[in-house]
Parts: C-alpha cells; sequence; structure tokens
C-alpha cells in the first residue's frame, strides 16, 4: 500500500521529525518540567483526492485496518490484526430521558481483551514489526498490559509487562495467559527497567515511561482514531455534541480527538464534538484548568475504586485535546462511579468501573446544570467490567442464601432486593 505518512511532528512547537522509534516526545520542547507529544503526520491532501463519505465507508480490511490509508503502518504484511475495532454503538434508552437528551454508549469491551486498549496496541505493534523490534514492553495495571501481551503473541514477539503487585486477579490472569513475562515491581521501579531496555536493549514500548509528562507512543495513538471514524460512521455523519471519555494519560482521550479533527478536514463532517475529559476528584487536567496552567503538573495520588484512571499526572496532548475542542475536565468520585455502574447495568451494559465513569461524568453535569443546549452525548465505555468483579462485589455485598422454601425466597426477594411478589 502506497503510505501517506510524511513524519512526526510535534503538537506545541511543530517542529518535524522522520518517523523513527521516537517515544520520549519533542526533543525540541523538553524541559525539566514539560514534554509535549509528538503526532504522526499525514499527507492529508493526497488523502482527500476523490475521497467522499461514500469512498470512506467502503474502504476495506480487516479490523482497524480498514482505515489503514489513514494510520501510520505502509506494508500489508505488518498489519497484524485480532478482529478489534467494530464495537456497537448502544442507545441508552433510560439514561436518555432521565438527562433529557440522547445518551448513546461505544462499548469497546467487545474488543478482543475486552478494552480499547486493543486499538493502540494493533497499530504500535504492527509498528514495531515495521521497526524489526524482538521485544514489546509496556508498563500496566491491567487493560494496556494485556492487549500490547495479545498482540505480540499474535505478532510472534517477545512481550515483558511491569505491574505493581497490587493488581487485580483477572487483569494478572490475563496478561500471564497471553505469554507475557509479567513482573511486579514499585510504581517507579517499572519506568525505571523500560527506559534501560529501550536505551540499551532495543525493546520497544507501547506506552509512557519517561518523565516529566507522559508522551507514550506516537503510533499506537493512531488506533484510537478509528472511534471516531467508526462513530461517523454508526451515526451517519451526524457528529454528536459531547465525547466524554475516561482519562489517565489521555492517549485514548488524544486520540479520538485527532480522529474526529481528520474527518473534519477532509470534508467528511462538518463539526467536531467537544471533549470531555473524565477523571477522579483531584485529577491533573483538572487542577491544570481550574489553576490556569500551560500543561498538567502532578497532583498528590489518592485511593480509588477506579484504578484504570487513578494517576497523578496527564499529557500534555489531554490538555492540548481539551483546549483545541473548547472542551472540559470532570471530576467524579467513587460514589458517582458505582453508581454510574448501576446505570450502566440497568442498560444492558456491565462497564470496568473507571470505564463507567464517563457516564458518571454526564450524570454530573446534569446537576451542575452544563448540558445546556446539548441534544447528544456519547460515553466511551473502555473496558468490561469483568477486569475487576471485585468492585462490584464488594458494593453488593453476599449473595443471599435461602433454604428451598417458598416464604423464605419472597422474605429475602422483599428484604434483599426490595421486589415483592405473589410467590
Amino acid at each position: 500500500m502506497d503510505s501517506f505518512v510524511k513524519g512526526l511532528k510535534c503538537i506545541n512547537c511543530e517542529e518535524q521529525y522522520p518517523i523513527s522509534p521516537m517515544f520520549e516526545g519533542c526533543p525540541r520542547c523538553r524541559s525539566e518540567h514539560f514534554s509535549a507529544n509528538v503526532a504522526v503526520d499525514y499527507d492529508y491532501g493526497r488523502i482527500s483526492v476523490n475521497l467522499s463519505r461514500q469512498a470512506f465507508a467502503a474502504w476495506k480490511g480487516e479490523g482497524l485496518w480498514k482505515y489503514a490509508p489513514l494510520l501510520p503502518v505502509g506494508p500489508a504484511a505488518y498489519q497484524i490484526s485480532l478482529q478489534e475495532g467494530g464495537t456497537p454503538l448502544v442507545k441508552c434508552g433510560r439514561s436518555s430521558e432521565d438527562l433529557g437528551l440522547k445518551v448513546m454508549v461505544k462499548d469497546e469491551s467487545r474488543n478482543p481483551t475486552w478494552s480499547y486498549k486493543d486499538r493502540l496496541a494493533c497499530v504500535a505493534t504492527a509498528k514495531a514489526l515495521e521497526f524489526g523490534a524482538a521485544v514489546t514492553t509496556i508498563a500496566s495495571t491491567g487493560n494496556h498490559g494485556a492487549a500490547t501481551a495479545a498482540y505480540a503473541a499474535k505478532a510472534g514477539l517477545d512481550c515483558i509487562v511491569f505491574t505493581l503487585p497490587t493488581i487485580p486477579l483477572a487483569m494478572k490472569g490475563l496478561m500471564q495467559g497471553y505469554g507475557a513475562k509479567v513482573i511486579a515491581t514499585t510504581w517507579a521501579g517499572r519506568f525505571k527497567f523500560i527506559t534501560h531496555g529501550v536505551h540499551n536493549l532495543n525493546w520497544y514500548p507501547l506506552g509512557t515511561y519517561a518523565t516529566p509528562l507522559p508522551t507514550g507512543n506516537p503510533y499506537g495513538v493512531e488506533g484510537y482514531k478509528t472511534i471516531a471514524y467508526e462513530l461517523c460512521l454508526q451515526l451517519d455523519w451526524d457528529v454528536p455534541d459531547l465525547i466524554l471519555c475516561p482519562v489517565a494519560n489521555g492517549e485514548g482521550f488524544f486520540g479520538i480527538w485527532r480522529g474526529f479533527k481528520e474527518a473534519k478536514l477532509l470534508g467528511l463532517i462538518d463539526k467536531t464534538p467537544r471533549m470531555v475529559a473524565v477523571e477522579l476528584m483531584g485529577g491533573p487536567l483538572s487542577h491544570a484548568l481550574k489553576e490556569n496552567l500551560d500543561y498538567p503538573q502532578t497532583v498528590p495520588a489518592r485511593d480509588s475504586v477506579a484504578f484504570s484512571i487513578n494517576g497523578t499526572i496527564s499529557s500534555y496532548a489531554a490538555f492540548k485535546t481539551i483546549q483545541d475542542s473548547d472542551g472540559m475536565a470532570i471530576e467524579v468520585s467513587d460514589k458517582d462511579i458505582m453508581a454510574a455502574q448501576e446505570i450502566l447495568g440497568r442498560e444492558g451494559l456491565y462497564a470496568e468501573p473507571a470505564s463507567a465513569s464517563s457516564i458518571a461524568a454526564l450524570c454530573k453535569m446534569k446537576r451542575l446544570g452544563l448540558l445546556t443546549g446539548i441534544s447528544s452525548a456519547i460515553g466511551i465505555v473502555t473496558s468490561s467490567g469483568l477486569k475487576d468483579p471485585g468492585s462490584t462485589s464488594q458494593k453488593k455485598g453476599d449473595l443471599p442464601v435461602v433454604e428451598p422454601e417458598l416464604k423464605q425466597l419472597a422474605k429475602v426477594l422483599k428484604e434483599h432486593y426490595h421486589f415483592s411478589s405473589s410467590i
């Protein structure tokens, strides 16, 4: 396939760089306190030749590679796939009625390892093959590690995942199940090991490891753009007012925004949505906006049921996404999140707590009067609740146990579940 990739470009100073294994951001911008992400730059003029909505919809390919002209991997031989993407857009009738707008969920739990990290891992690992890498690596407490391990297995690459001793059993089992070499260490120790591997052993990282701000894998971020492309097609090009996305480092948040920006640049859509970053209380993006900072700064650590978004720093890319999209950051509590998990459950969806935060934020925006003039919103559910069933079980408590007697059954249904029946 003819490649439309021009190179890498800093999202801050716009300095251009050749395509290379470049994972620590823009060296021109880097300072003791700041690092800017680089992003893949394409020849959009060539891509747009004879491009229409009909032509875009007719593109063919396996998994994400349907959108290969807008992805950074040229040779088809490297385009590995586990049939990721193509996830459903679910209309949420009860939530729409309660909130007074059209509420939909992009259910990313339907991906091969049950999270949207598969989109990143698919493209990043394909690029690892193109670069000739033999080992992929990641620091992760769950979804990112599982996806990295799965796509390394598909590509025939060795994979080393550095995690924490406290990760949920389900996450540990997933990583190991795909054959990854999983090692638990300290929070900072993970990044120390990866830095050594990247600098000295030619390891290929699928996520961030450098400081001061997360910069990540610029090729993997491109996989997230396909969420925006799919939404455009699923909505018949009628873009929603809001996209709400759980955010830690913000790679998915940034990638989805890039997809919408590209679609508008190519003349496929007339407007772009406002992007809402959903964080835990005291999150770094919220702090930066409240304090009128130029970029996120580290915030104190806090405990939360939503471990997937429980970081102390976010990326400049996520911060810039909020600015560029006229978006916002919304902070949610554990109480908000677990209530939202129940709301999604009533819609037939079981979301990991961090993933339920997108709907938690939408409910909070309603309470704060921030939905005036908003007619449609999409929450990104990034991962399945089966990744952390313990959180649900802890809230719900032990199962009631009854003898096989109808009177006992009626009593338990009424007292435990507030369900009256003429048993």
